[in-house]
């Protein structure tokens, strides 16, 4: 029996360019890409005793991107007592399939603070004031999906500057998925993305 194991990962450094530490043991955003394969199967030894066999198989060039994000990240400027660049409030984002089967996403909202660590949503933080449009969807193989993001700050709303990170899980409904023969086995390992944000509130 083989089992292969597939995982596909990328990696950048979080909040690149927003002041923020780079801290790759949380969520990640990725911009690079690498895939490696994980092949387990049975063996038997000289003697006739049965054994498993572990190779890795790591791929020497990265592969091909298979989910891009547009915008790569959102770094935006406001004043609520001024009314200037409001609309920056308002984002348009697009995902990409580049892969040649569909994509199941789900999107949610993570505050954090200027270190780059989730913290717990609060008034004076981010993700209460949010609405993203969808949140769940599915993107065909060479399709794409543009989601709505609107963040209404109230007056009064404490300045500074909040971080956040949206988070792009892509999900998988089976997992396993056995070979004709019924000798393989093939494991699919869902990805996770991040795209982070930051707005300045003055």
């Amino acid at each position: 029996m083989t089992i292969s194991i597939y995982a596909n990962y990328k990696l950048i450094n979080l909040l690149p360019d927003l002041g923020v530490a780079t801290a790759l043991s949380m969520i990640l955003v990725f911009s690079q890409s690498a895939q490696a394969e994980l092949i387990i199967h049975n063996s038997k030894d000289a003697s006739g005793q049965a054994s498993m066999v572990v190779s890795d198989d790591r791929q020497k060039e990265l592969p091909p991107a298979q989910l891009g994000i547009s915008p790569s990240r959102i770094n935006e400027t406001v004043s609520l007592t001024q009314n200037k660049n409001l609309s920056k409030l308002n984002q348009s984002l697009t995902l990409y399939n580049y892969g040649t089967k569909p994509k199941a996403i789900k999107l949610s909202l993570i505050d954090m603070d200027e270190t780059g660590n989730p913290i717990e949503p609060s008034e004076s933080t981010l993700k209460p004031w949010t609405l993203i449009n969808p949140t769940q969807f599915t993107i065909a193989p060479g399709g794409y999906q543009t989601v709505r993001m609107s963040i209404r700050l109230p007056m009064g709303f404490v300045e500074g500057k909040r971080y956040a990170m949206l988070s792009i899980e892509q999900q998988v409904d089976n997992a396993i998925t056995y070979d004709t023969d019924g000798r393989g086995v093939t494991l699919e390992i869902g990805s996770r993305y991040g795209l982070p944000i930051r707005i300045d509130v003055q």
